[in-house]
């Protein structure tokens, strides 16, 4: 089931655990490397019309682990590695302060977005969102997005178990519903937002662009099945 009849016109996206792998503060472009499938799976939803939009928490920047310029330095060696699969980002915001800071910006808060709507014309329901953090999908929902998706790479089977939310045998997509409201959540209620847990982001594509077979009947939560 999509969460639209046709692809969204932007896809967001965090960076780390999302499309590369989790390092630890990554500050060095030689440790930057793309999550298996994550190239081919970027150049198929460009293919598909889709402007990509990276948002990423980058509180090492406030912690003083490293500089503005070795996050850009990153994220220039992600794109070029994203090239020669056709995969081109739109635009990239960044939080760098800690968590501490009470800043707008940092997911789930909805400040990065403020900014690129403002910059980009764009629309809400037409935008879908995929990270492996809880604070992902509450950016999402909070920003009243089509859909926000948990991504079980990097830290998502983690935090796929905290909200007790399991694919069904078989399944590489599922729509679920949450628990209970969530610190951090500012929306009223995933009413206008549709939740997903996804095994990847080839996953993400097939559901975006109708080729993934997803249980939408049962949801993925079984403490509350849709």
């Amino acid at each position: 089931m999509n969460p639209a009849p046709v692809p969204p016109r932007a896809v967001f996206l965090d960076r780390d655990g999302t499309i590369i792998e989790d390092r630890h503060y990554l500050a060095d472009p030689a440790g930057v490397a793309l999550l298996p499938g994550a190239g081919e799976a970027l150049g198929r939803l460009c293919a598909a019309g889709c402007g990509l939009f990276v948002v990423t928490n980058q509180s090492g920047i406030g912690r003083g682990y490293f500089r503005e310029e070795d996050f850009l330095a990153c994220q220039n060696r992600l794109e070029e590695l994203l090239r020669p699969f056709g995969a081109a980002i739109a635009a990239v915001r960044h939080c760098p302060h800690e968590p501490s800071a009470g800043c707008a910006c940092r997911k789930p808060g909805t400040g990065m977005w403020e900014s690129l709507r403002a910059a980009h014309g764009l629309n809400p329901a037409e935008c879908v969102m995929a990270g492996d953090k809880t604070e992902d999908l509450l950016f999402g929902l909070n920003a009243g997005f089509a859909a926000s998706c948990l991504v079980l790479t990097g830290k998502g089977e983690s935090r796929a178990r905290e909200l007790g939310w399991v694919l069904p045998e078989g399944r590489d997509a599922a729509e679920c519903r949450l628990p209970e409201r969530l610190p951090g959540m500012t929306a009223p209620g995933p009413e206008r937002t549709r939740l997903f847990l996804l095994r990847n982001l080839d996953a993400l594509v097939r559901l975006l662009t109708g080729g993934a077979e997803c249980d939408a009947s049962r949801g993925c939560s079984p403490s509350s099945p849709r």
